[in-house]
């Protein structure tokens, strides 16, 4: 993506785009690759499919689509009680079609080819790079496109005019796409290792039906401890009531108060430790961490007390002294927390502002900012917070 904050984008999708192109072009095994039809081949990497017989893939996916496609129908007619009910029935077909493609590739598959799984990014490369063109032919410009979604600007572009751009790219590619909707404002979001680089899955912004979407921030990641993640919901929803980019601005100091109420609640000892937990998934055997990092010294706190934690199981900690010369006493499991028990305030602080800097980071909110702001309203010490800085135990 184009990293910045937008106003009036549009976002387009094509509907159940894999596995309506293993559909259209006959993607199974057995159909990929096929001796009988060396001239149908996919784009760029030449595996052909076969015309002459259906694949089982294709005959198992075509029924679904079209119920799906039919329930998205009755859901738009219906209301209240029955329309969540079509709604509820189609995303879970949704979520059938979204497994097949992962099968295609996957190697312990009985019916996995990987020749059919990269037959499909193939053809997919290739109708989304023609939504593109045929987008910026028509005086569009693409701030960012993944896998099966484009968002669009235009000034005084209209609904009308961008459901007709869907129309000209569905006749093209032979795929459905429609119109996601209008954004009153969007938020491209840079790499916090480099913030020169951008990252496709890292945005957030609001509908103009007042519907939030939020990507790869704090709040949608599991590791971010439920008290930073209320913090940011907040903040969200504040600047969701937003218009445009001039709301978003005006809305800013109301962000500010809810980052100081929270870096208040922090300092005095008023949050539950159970709202600092930290979720983490473990990716080896607890004695198989050779470093001393968060989830490795969790991991081995509970082993060491006959607490076994195998890969792929979650281990929940809090951060209680995150620059402690004693390494053990770094971090706490959620199963060993005592009534005395303390958190590193310095650190959640810093995870809170990293939140906010997340939403008003194109504003020129970095951490050091924020920290200035909160130490020129009395809300912490002036200068770094200190590493460490345990308050009274906050309650259970």
């Amino acid at each position: 993506p184009i990293t910045g904050l937008y106003e009036e984008v549009a976002e387009i999708d094509f509907a159940s785009m894999y596995p309506a192109m293993m559909v259209r072009h006959n993607i199974s095994p057995e159909t990929v690759d096929c001796a009988c039809c060396p001239d149908n081949a996919a784009p760029e990497i030449g595996y052909s499919t076969c015309r002459r017989r259906e694949g089982l893939v294709t005959r198992t996916l075509r029924p679904i689509l079209a119920r799906r496609q039919e329930l998205k129908r009755l859901r738009n007619a219906a209301a209240g009680a029955a329309r969540e009910r079509y709604d509820q029935r189609q995303t879970a077909l949704k979520w059938i079609l979204v497994t097949c493609f992962g099968y295609l590739g996957y190697k312990n598959a009985r019916f996995g080819k990987i020749e059919a799984h990269e037959t499909v990014t193939a053809y997919a490369r290739e109708k989304l790079l023609t939504a593109r063109a045929l987008a910026e032919a028509r005086g569009f410009r693409v701030l960012h496109a993944i896998v099966d979604s484009l968002w669009l600007q235009k000034p005084g572009a209209t609904e009308a005019e961008v459901r007709d751009l869907c129309r000209v790219i569905r006749e093209a590619v032979g795929i459905d796409i429609n119109l996601e909707g209008f954004y009153k404002w969007l938020s491209f979001l840079p790499s916090r290792v480099d913030p020169a680089v951008s990252v496709a899955n890292r945005y957030l912004g609001a509908f103009r039906s007042g519907a939030l979407k939020l990507r790869g921030i704090d709040l949608r990641r599991s590791d971010t401890p439920p008290f930073v993640a209320e913090a940011q919901q907040r903040m969200v929803e504040v600047l969701g009531e937003a218009d445009d980019l001039a709301g978003f601005a005006a809305r800013i100091p109301r962000v500010l108060e809810i980052l100081e109420e929270y870096a208040w609640r922090l300092l005095e000892g008023q949050v539950r430790l159970e709202a600092l937990t930290i979720r983490r998934t473990a990716s080896k055997e607890a004695h198989q961490y050779t470093t001393n990092s968060q989830i490795g010294l969790a991991s081995r706190q509970l082993a060491d007390r006959g607490v076994a934690i195998r890969p792929g199981e979650r281990v929940q900690y809090v951060i209680s002294d995150a620059d402690a010369p004693d390494a053990a006493s770094r971090v706490l499991a959620l199963p060993l927390l005592g009534p005395d028990a303390a958190y590193d305030a310095g650190k959640y602080l810093e995870l809170l502002c990293r939140a906010a800097e997340t939403l008003l980071w194109h504003h020129g909110y970095d951490c050091r900012r924020l920290e200035e702001l909160l130490a020129a309203r009395g809300a912490i010490g002036a200068g770094r917070w200190p590493a460490g800085r345990s308050p009274a135990p906050g309650p259970r």
